[in-house]
């Protein structure tokens, strides 16, 4: 049996019953919004926990040192997981919300949905023939016409939604990862002088390191998206120890 031939765009083609089913070729990107929730957990672990140990250090020994650093990665790793939770509940909860309001319009107000959805298509480069054609179509169902302006005129899809312990899950440990790098080497040395060189240097190197993953993962090149958060985390270290050491110093 020879196989089918792809297309212009390197998609497959399966044969099927009426029509030829199309098969994509390349994977998408699978789980937008942990990836983005888990690096924003990491950064935020890491930045806040390495500016804290850096500035308390210098007025603390290092078995204060550890038992404060400690503290503070077990409360932010429960404030950001029901972070998280509340957020993905917000976001359901808007999500119920909107679509409440688009079944009533179009159960109540069904002349303007249509042209809504018409105008839509047709700013989209159809033309009004083709628009007409889709807009009947579409409308015909109540669930697609429904789904259709939810995501054409509000930009929103319930596939888009994350389960909220889920999402607090990803962005607590997340948090607690991040926060636990720069703590370790206080766990590690004696002198709080060189634990504090080496978890400077540790978080830097991990900055880099998420970075670069998070380029793997979306494709935007490794090397540029770890160099953008090595610099990023840099910086916002950096203000948030001198915000520390202004508010000490006062």
């Amino acid at each position: 049996m020879t196989s089918q031939p792809p297309d212009a765009k390197g998609a497959k083609v399966s044969p099927g019953p009426g029509r030829p089913r199309y098969q994509e070729k390349h994977e998408h990107i699978r789980g937008r919004g942990l990836i983005s929730s888990s690096a924003l957990g990491l950064a935020d672990g890491l930045i806040t926990n390495i500016a804290f140990l850096t500035g308390f250090a210098e007025v603390a020994d290092i078995g204060l040192v550890r038992l404060a650093g400690l503290a503070a990665v077990l409360a932010g790793t429960v404030s950001m997981f029901f972070g998280g939770v509340l957020a993905a509940r917000s976001e359901f909860d808007l999500f119920r919300a909107d679509s409440r309001r688009e079944a009533y319009e179009i159960e109540n107000e069904r002349e303007e949905e249509l042209m809504e959805l018409k105008e839509l298509y047709m700013a989209k480069g159809l033309t009004e023939q083709e628009a007409d054609v889709v807009v009947s179509r579409v409308s015909a169902h109540k669930d697609r016409f429904l789904e259709d302006m939810l995501v054409n005129e509000l930009h929103i899809h319930d596939s888009n939604l994350q389960s909220p312990f889920r999402l607090g899950a990803v962005v607590g440990i997340s948090f607690l990862v991040g926060a636990a790098v720069p703590l370790i080497p206080y766990y590690f040395f004696v002198s709080k002088e060189d634990a504090t060189v080496v978890s400077i240097v540790v978080s830097l190197i991990f900055l880099f390191s998420a970075g670069a993953w998070k380029g793997a993962v979306v494709r935007s090149g490794p090397l540029k998206s770890g160099t953008e958060t090595l610099v990023i985390g840099a910086v916002a270290a950096a203000v948030l120890f001198i915000i520390g050491r202004f508010v000490g110093f006062l």
